[in-house]
């Protein structure tokens, strides 16, 4: 009852629209499925993906709702495809011309322009399927993308590795004004990246020489934080929306610490480190994949308590972890916590100045009166 009362009082249906990688991708697609054979299933162990947290969490200001719809266009990377392949990243052409000498045949799956194009695609045909409607719906938009484009891109030379960055956060706020050319006004939830050097995956590269890692890893730390900062400040001064971005580094990093903490028996003045941490294991992952196998799926061996891990597999966060960030997510959704309210505001006083000046201009038209008047 309760359900339908508030749908009633919004007035209108509500969704989250989802772009990106592996990290967001639900494993159903509104358009163009993978080929069969080729997608990777969804252990039950590995819970909630976080755009799945969100959507249960962020359609009313209190309690918990589930959305009507969650239409994911988000791509992971496939399994058994022949070739050697890179997940979801913003734009493949950045990907294809900074890896032009270096790079083999390569896969590189739907990027973020394909994705905006199969929702817009989509989005005009979605009122033939059974309870969706040609009316506008409320939509919260996320976008995640950037992991791919981090790790492939830590292996160039730093200048290479900087623009290629620059050119991705310019592209992926280009699309977004495609699609508020679209939508208009969309409220998009963009979370910004964990430090990649952090994942499993990076990690097991530690065999290589200690010199050699190290310098690696230097360069990658940076290219995040500075991929971090490009995303911040785009993000900012974009006035085309509404747009909100999660900490995930510090989400992240927060349950790392809290573990180190309490391992340690070292607690700060606001009892941080007495409390048992929410994953006993913040570095293995719970999935453990042997690479050398033909089929990966079968041969990755789950542990027995998902939970307590923080890592489900080498490239992704568990369950509980995901919950995190869809929690905060939205509730910087709920409590309409923008980063770009400043560059909305400015963008709102100046489309009134204009439409002020273009009402000066209409009514100074040179209307010449006779004498007398």
């Amino acid at each position: 009852m309760k359900q339908n009362l508030q749908r009633v009082w919004k007035n209108s249906p509500r969704r989250i629209v989802v772009f990106g990688d592996d990290w967001s991708d639900t494993g159903e697609y509104r358009m163009s499925p993978p080929p069969k054979g080729s997608t990777r299933d969804r252990n039950p162990a590995q819970g909630d993906i976080w755009v799945e947290t969100l959507c249960k969490e962020a359609s009313v200001p209190f309690g918990l709702l589930t959305c009507d719809w969650v239409d994911n266009f988000a791509r992971s990377l496939p399994d058994n495809v022949g070739l050697e392949a890179v997940g979801s990243m913003v734009d493949s052409n950045v990907f294809l011309d900074v890896t032009s000498e270096a790079r083999k045949e390569t896969l590189a799956v739907f990027d973020f322009k394909a994705q905006v194009q199969q929702f817009i695609e989509f989005d005009k045909k979605k009122w033939r399927l059974p309870g969706r409607h040609a009316t506008d719906e409320q939509t919260v938009f996320t976008v995640l993308f950037g992991t791919w484009d981090l790790l492939q891109f830590s292996a160039l030379d730093k200048d290479a590795a900087i623009r290629a960055i620059e050119r991705s956060v310019q592209e992926l706020f280009h699309n977004l004004d495609v699609l508020a050319d679209y939508v208009g006004n969309p409220k998009v939830t963009v979370p910004n990246l964990m430090d990649v050097t952090f994942l499993p995956r990076y990690a097991d590269r530690k065999n290589e020489s200690a010199t050699e890692f190290a310098q690696k890893q230097h360069q990658a730390v940076f290219l995040w934080s500075y991929w971090n900062t490009a995303l911040s400040q785009a993000a900012s001064e974009w006035a085309r929306g509404d747009v909100f971005v999660p900490n995930v580094h510090n989400i992240v990093m927060e349950e790392v610490r809290a573990k180190q903490m309490f391992t340690n028996r070292i607690a700060d003045a606001k009892g941080n480190g007495r409390q048992e941490p929410l994953f006993e294991e913040v570095e293995k992952p719970c999935l453990v994949q042997d690479l050398n196998a033909q089929n990966l799926q079968a041969a990755a061996h789950p542990c027995t308590d998902p939970d307590t891990h923080l890592f489900w597999d080498d490239m992704h966060i568990s369950g509980p972890a995901q919950e995190l960030i869809g929690k905060e997510a939205a509730r910087l959704v709920r409590g309409n916590e923008t980063v770009n309210s400043e560059a909305r505001q400015r963008a709102r006083l100046q489309s009134d100045t204009d439409a002020k000046n273009a009402g000066d201009k209409g009514a100074n038209f040179n209307l010449k009166f006779p004498p007398g008047y």
